[in-house]
């Protein structure tokens, strides 16, 4: 990564990770949350969405896209429309990888293989980018990881990092297809597998009106400034144990010898983010555990979780994928955060890139299948929990008395303090 030359040390915020007993914790929702919300999302024959999906969160809008669809709904959660179709047609797109909505130009961009399309959030096809018209007279090997809008008609994505020898790691490049910035890649290394895995759980979020970007096994978030300029915002002291660049690729590398952190989740006041600790985890934490870091303390706690048991889950089939047995033995864990709100699900914090909110001070922490809420959230469940929120417990309880099993999910989100 190409870092500015004015970079001064003061102001780089620098978060020691490593689980000791003192900051092996459970948190209770109260203590940083001050509310809970959930958005059932309306049901129809139309917009029917299944258990996996992905969603972007605006002001007023949430864009969902689960299979071959990509549905617009209400910040209520109401059916307002679909933007565009899957297929090879001009105007239409043959997967998703990334979608986002900009309110203040009314627009929605979806990324698709090579492609990066245009839509008005009223519904109609804008233009369709061809992102390998450049990719190849700029001299860019490798795909394109990440797309994501930057700010007016500017794009940018990492660059995916297969051999360890691809000249650049990121392009900022224009809507009309003109490479703005390309920046030099330095993390070079051997690879020994036909993935290096160096971009599959890269970070790359807009925060606050600016742009971060953290590799993966990195151990430093980058902002891009307004000069266009990677600058070190976060450095994630890992204790000596980082993984060396040069191993990054290695076929027969141990990670259990390491600890990297995985994706990342930033609000005002916390940095959330999963952590793999490899061999110097307790032995009843998980492989991946979720961390939050107080920015205002300078204190991390990793969520406590103990091992309650195994049970089976259901896996639905999808396409592609088939196997003789729908149920798959799992490993379950209570989870770090106790619900004292409203007395609903405990959560931990899984930050991924599959659902996104565009603000600073809420984040998605669950999607929730109807069936399971109606299987869960007992009077009996609710007779073991502490609830603080008697109003927030009544809305909760309001939702389950309008579900039906096979309803579309809903949307769990926590506004932080």
């Amino acid at each position: 990564m190409s870092i500015s030359k004015e970079v001064y040390d003061e102001g780089i915020v620098r978060v020691k990770v490593y689980p000791t007993k003192g900051n092996i914790n459970y948190l209770f929702a109260s203590e940083v949350i001050s509310d809970v919300e959930y958005i059932p999302l309306e049901t129809s024959d139309q917009c029917l969405i299944g258990e996996y999906f992905s969603a972007n969160i605006s002001e007023n809008y949430i864009l969902v896209h689960s299979r071959s669809q990509c549905v617009l709904f209400s910040r209520q959660g109401k059916y307002i429309r679909h933007i565009g179709s899957q297929g090879n047609g001009p105007e239409e797109y043959k997967l998703v990888s990334g979608m986002s909505i900009d309110e203040k130009s009314c627009m929605v961009y979806i990324s698709s293989l090579y492609e990066l399309l245009v839509y008005r959030i009223s519904g109609e096809f804008v233009k369709k980018l061809n992102l390998n018209n450049f990719k190849k007279t700029s001299g860019i090997s490798g795909s394109f990881g990440n797309v994501k809008h930057l700010k007016d008609d500017l794009f940018c994505s990492d660059i995916v990092l297969f051999t360890g020898e691809e000249p650049y790691g990121f392009v900022i490049f224009s809507l009309e297809g003109n490479v703005v910035k390309l920046f030099t890649n330095y993390t070079t290394f051997e690879s020994g597998n036909s993935f290096s895995g160096i971009f599959f759980f890269s970070d790359l979020y807009p925060y606050n009106g600016q742009l971060n970007f953290r590799e993966m096994y990195s151990d430093t978030l980058f902002l891009l400034n307004d000069q266009l300029e990677f600058v070190p915002k976060v450095i994630f002291d890992l204790c000596g144990r980082k993984i060396p660049t040069k191993m990054r690729g290695a076929k027969d590398i141990i990670l259990s010898a390491y600890t990297y952190v995985m994706h990342i989740h930033e609000l005002e006041n916390y940095i959330l983010f999963t952590c793999d600790f490899g061999d110097i985890r307790p032995k009843n934490m998980p492989e991946m555990q979720s961390c939050l870091y107080d920015k205002k303390s300078n204190k991390l706690t990793v969520f406590k979780q103990d091992l309650l048991g195994q049970r089976l889950r259901t896996i639905p089939s999808m396409p592609g994928v088939y196997s003789d047995s729908n149920e798959l033995l799992v490993d379950y864990y209570s989870e770090g955060i106790i619900n004292d709100i409203d007395g609903g699900y405990d959560f931990g914090f899984l930050p991924s890139q599959v659902c996104f909110i565009q603000n600073t001070h809420q984040l998605l922490c669950k999607r929730c299948q109807p069936f399971e809420l109606l299987r869960d959230l007992t009077e009996e469940y609710f007779a073991s929990k502490k609830i603080k929120n008697k109003e927030a417990h009544e809305r909760l309880k309001n939702i389950l008395a309008n579900l039906d099993g096979d309803d579309n999910p809903v949307l769990m989100i926590a506004t932080f303090k």
